[in-house]
């Protein structure tokens, strides 16, 4: 397992995750807009099954065929020939663990990979291997879903932890000309409580100070902190990041993760699961650095 460190303000490594399939289309266009961007390495790894097939059995035109030679063929066609530095790599076995493989011995500022569902990264892309990724890898992991378009505005979804707190400055520093705007959901914790208006108002009085408390310690330029917007909103933090974004036209929102075990376990992982499976936008998902 890696350890998590806090990446460069501008990353110098970057690698897209990919089946080479359509849904992974957005992914490389947003990975090769990045790596413009910020004038970063571009590597680019698709993991192959192993071959269980004998050449006889295969068709006369594909038992001569090299599956990294075709692979790294399809992604040089797909990428953009002005492109700094692109490293292409293929790879044969359990997705999740080439991928974690590369991104550790290269040195990885930031994983990017897209919502496929069947193809070499795994069934269920939303689930196993996305989980792993972030369970293990040092890097932040970008989960593209919307074509790339310049990021104006950055979600930050908090609930006023440290890790949250890690993610805010991260993705401050990873886009300085984006408009921030931090996000906590809340829901009364018992149903009597549900119409006691003191009760409500004394909550969201306590919320308030905790984001102030939160905001005037979290690692951004002091030119950003008064356009940062915050919002404490009653309800589910999914179902609030997913209007928000629909309603505003935002593409990017930010979650942050433990560092100190499985970022899905627990209330705050079963939210950061539900944010990653609803939000209607990237999802960039940054792992808090181990103590």
């Amino acid at each position: 397992m890696t350890d998590a460190r806090t990446p460069p303000a501008t990353p110098r490594t970057i690698l897209l995750a990919t089946d080479l399939s359509s849904r992974c289309d957005r992914a490389l266009d947003r990975a090769a807009s990045l790596a413009a961007r910020w004038d970063a390495r571009l590597i680019v790894v698709n993991v192959i099954e192993p071959s269980r097939r004998d050449a006889d059995d295969l068709p006369s035109w594909r038992r001569l065929s090299d599956p990294r030679a075709a692979a790294e063929a399809r992604v040089r066609r797909d990428l953009p020939a002005t492109l700094r530095t692109l490293d292409v790599r293929v790879a044969e076995g359990d997705p999740a663990d080439a991928i974690l493989a590369i991104a550790a011995a290269e040195g990885v500022d930031l994983i990017i990979t897209g919502v496929a569902r069947d193809e070499a990264l795994g069934r269920h892309l939303l689930g196993a291997t996305v989980e792993r990724l972030v369970r293990r890898a040092a890097a932040p992991v970008l989960v593209v879903k919307r074509r790339p378009r310049p990021y104006e505005e950055l979600l930050v979804a908090t609930d006023f932890t440290p890790a949250s707190q890690h993610a805010l400055g991260t993705v401050a520093g990873l886009f300085p000309d984006a408009r921030l705007t931090l996000m906590h959901g809340w829901e009364v914790p018992f149903p009597g409580f549900q119409d006691n208006p003191r009760f409500r108002d004394d909550l969201r009085a306590e919320l308030a100070r905790h984001s102030d408390v939160f905001v005037a310690a979290a690692r951004i330029a002091e030119a950003r902190r008064p356009a940062l917007q915050v919002l404490i909103e009653h309800g589910a933090p999914e179902r609030l990041v997913r209007d928000y974004m629909n309603d505003r036209d935002v593409d990017l929102v930010v979650i942050g993760a433990h560092g100190g075990g499985a970022p899905f376990d627990g209330r705050l992982g079963a939210v950061a699961r539900r944010i990653l499976e609803a939000a209607p936008g990237d999802v960039l998902i940054v792992r808090e650095p181990r103590a």
